[in-house]
């Protein structure tokens, strides 16, 4: 980690069995490929590869969520035809981000580009747990059968394009996620190798929604830190959170995706106000 040549004499090198024992075979070839750029030396960092192996688990825990809401609703998510008109902008959102990726990916897998694959299909697949599943968690636990089927097909069908575009760098773990997947939903292919890469379609890009959410998600971010800090559980209601921004998109971001800062904060009201540059907020 601190860039010294690995070396027998110095009694700090390391095996690829001993990663491969402990963190198995995806987690070292999803490190290794987007480490470095290729023909630079890569400084190995245990904490790093730990991270990875984390974030893989967040894949897996992803085809158990499906699975398992699948069952609860007795729907087959491979079967249900969602028409555009019961999506709400959390699903705008996420498919936009989904067919932003997918473009993205293209042009590196044509540019040969391998380096920088994991990275952004990382980025794909946290944004589908973390703001999400985090902003559908009342429609899902607590929505109509109809709402709640919504956030299922959007979770499979973001995670199935997932995994087509992650198979590359994580053979062994999207296959045996694709094997379950398989057997539960009856799916006709053998493998996930056996799919193209998924064609991205433009209608469905919003880039000034994905910044506006990627506001708001660090806007309920910073929120839930506050509530913390104040040892204030999300159960109690709040009467108001008020919001200083110096930008006038964040300003104009709350302004238009309020609700949702309500709804995930569990707040009455969301007060926003822009600040001159010069003044100075603590």
């Amino acid at each position: 980690a601190q860039g010294r040549k690995m070396s027998k004499s110095l009694g700090n090198y390391i095996l690829p069995q001993e990663v491969v024992m402990e963190y198995g075979a995806d987690t070292l070839r999803y490190y290794m490929i987007g480490g470095t750029s290729p023909g630079i030396d890569i400084n190995y960092n245990f904490d790093d590869m730990k991270v990875k192996h984390k974030n893989l688990n967040v894949l897996w825990n992803l085809h158990k969520y499906v699975i398992e809401m699948a069952k609860l609703l007795k729907v087959n998510p491979t079967e249900l035809d969602v028409s555009r008109y019961l999506l709400d902008i959390e699903e705008f959102y996420i498919f936009s981000k989904l067919n932003s990726k997918i473009k993205k990916l293209t042009e590196l897998f044509d540019d040969y580009n391998i380096n920088e694959v994991p990275w952004q299909v990382e980025e794909l697949f946290l944004e589908l747990s973390r703001n999400y599943i985090q902003l559908t968690r009342d429609k899902a636990s607590m929505g109509s059968d109809e709402d709640r089927k919504v956030v299922l097909y959007t979770v499979f069908k973001v995670l199935f394009e997932t995994l087509k575009l992650f198979a590359v760098i994580a053979p062994f773990i999207t296959e045996m996620i694709y094997q379950n997947i398989r057997k539960e939903f009856q799916l006709k292919e053998e493998s996930i190798h056996l799919f193209d890469l998924p064609k991205y379609n433009e209608e469905l890009i919003d880039k000034k929604l994905e910044a506006e959410m990627q506001i708001i998600a660090e806007i309920v971010q910073s929120a839930f830190a506050a509530r913390e800090k104040i040892q204030l559980g999300i159960r109690w209601p709040l009467k108001e959170l008020f919001i200083a921004a110096k930008d006038n998109n964040i300003v104009n971001s709350v302004k238009k995706l309020k609700d949702i800062i309500k709804k995930q904060i569990n707040v009455k009201h969301v007060n926003v106000v822009q600040l001159m540059p010069n003044v100075k907020v603590k």
